[in-house]
């Protein structure tokens, strides 16, 4: 397990250098472009957060990853592929708050528009 641990720090260090070179690159871009590359930035950042977890990587995946010279950036076209489920994952996630939200809202109209007793 150490080995993986190690190997999972590597990684994350790889990945973490490679994004704080991204942001500075950003920094120096105008508002606009900034606008368009914000979901790039927020997905590598949710992609570097789970290169701390050394939980779900066999250490030859790992070492695989670490082969990549750009992997955050390999990682994310790759999730753009993959991009679709996260959609339909978002929309199951408002449909259900928006189903139990509206239950709530009928619950608290029929409670204020019952006759007294």
């Amino acid at each position: 397990m150490e080995n993986t641990e190690k190997l999972m720090t590597q990684l994350y260090e790889k990945a973490k250098s490679e994004q704080d070179k991204f942001v500075e690159e950003l920094k120096k871009s105008t508002p606009e472009q900034i606008i368009e590359q914000a979901y790039e930035l927020v997905m590598r950042e949710d992609i570097l957060i789970t290169f701390e977890d050394n939980t779900y990587l066999e250490p030859k995946e790992i070492k695989a990853l670490l082969k990549i010279p750009d992997v955050l950036s390999t990682c994310y076209n790759h999730w753009l592929d993959c991009d679709e489920l996260h959609m339909e994952g978002l929309r199951d996630t408002i449909s259900d708050f928006a189903g139990g939200y509206a239950k709530s809202l009928e619950a608290k109209h029929k409670k204020h528009n019952e006759p007294e007793r």
